[in-house]
């Protein structure tokens, strides 16, 4: 079945309990409700121009994953986010927040909030028996693996966590799932250096432990969820040198967590999607994300 279908299947298919013992799901009153979203700390730290070429370079290495082909995906589609798993306060702002950060950097936002969602965050109590599901029913959803990868990808270790399912674009604009048991025929390049193809998202799950991030503001929660939905990352495990939303969760310094995107995860963001379209491998399409960000960054000052 292809990922452009069945995205749109994936709200019916985790209405499925996994087993006739699981107990009813609870009301949104009754889980842990984030706290309302404040402003963010002011940003103090300076960074020399001596330092910046490293730590650019080493923000972009962590932020961003190669694709099935070495390359480095991003949003090419409209996107179409969808938050489901609390009160529609809630959920509609997380909906709301992601698309106000999509237009910001650039990213193809669709306007149409009724669409067929392709970027589902998904909050819940129970983020291991969701996966769970997930495996079994859309196992396409967890991104490109073998079979007996499945149980290991979709294991459930951080708060907030992310799966992409990404596929390539030839030359000739067919786009392609990443699949290791697909044989569709695309239109390559005859060149080492060039290839063709291009990678890019087609569907991005995120799930959120309710239980885990119940003390946190639901705005830090939700810009969060942005750097993991709009750049391949999976999860954020070492802490960042410069203030970031991605330390939110981490045993970072005080000073460099933050409540809200800062200046450097916003020029990281738009570096991302500001980078010219071209079928080269993830380390030169990493240096054109680097070289924006600084560019970005020295804007800012």
């Amino acid at each position: 079945m292809k990922l452009f279908l069945i995205t749109g299947l994936l709200a019916l298919a985790l209405a499925t309990p996994t087993h006739a013992q699981t107990p009813a799901e609870p009301t949104p009153a009754a889980r842990p409700t984030p706290l309302p979203k404040v402003e963010p700390p002011t940003e103090e730290i300076t960074i020399t121009s001596s330092r910046l070429p490293r730590i650019v370079r080493t923000f972009v290495d962590v932020a961003t994953m190669p694709s099935p082909i070495g390359q480095v995906s991003r949003w090419k589609v409209w996107i179409c986010p969808k938050t489901t798993g609390m009160s529609p306060g809630f959920t509609n702002f997380v909906t709301k927040r992601i698309r106000e950060i999509a237009t910001g950097i650039g990213a193809p936002v669709n306007p149409n909030e009724n669409c067929a969602p392709n970027l589902q965050i998904i909050f819940t109590e129970r983020p291991q028996e969701m996966l769970d599901v997930i495996r079994v029913k859309l196992p396409a959803l967890l991104g490109y693996h073998y079979a007996p990868q499945a149980k290991e990808l979709a294991t459930v270790s951080h708060p907030i966590q992310g799966w992409y399912a990404t596929g390539s674009r030839d030359r000739m604009g067919q786009l392609i799932s990443d699949n290791p048991y697909g044989f569709a025929t695309t239109t390559v390049e005859g060149s080492r250096i060039k290839t063709g193809l291009r990678s890019e998202f087609v569907a991005v799950t995120v799930v959120v432990d309710l239980v885990t991030i119940e003390n946190q503001e639901i705005g830090a929660i939700a810009d969060h969820i942005a750097m993991l939905a709009f750049s391949q990352a999976r999860a954020f495990e070492r802490c960042r040198e410069v203030p970031s939303i991605t330390n939110m969760l981490l045993p970072c310094d005080p000073e460099l967590k933050a409540v809200a995107l800062t200046r450097y995860d916003r020029a990281y963001l738009r570096a991302l999607y500001a980078i010219t379209d071209r079928d080269t491998k993830s380390p030169l399409l990493k240096g054109d994300i680097s070289f924006l960000m600084r560019r970005f960054l020295n804007e800012e000052k």
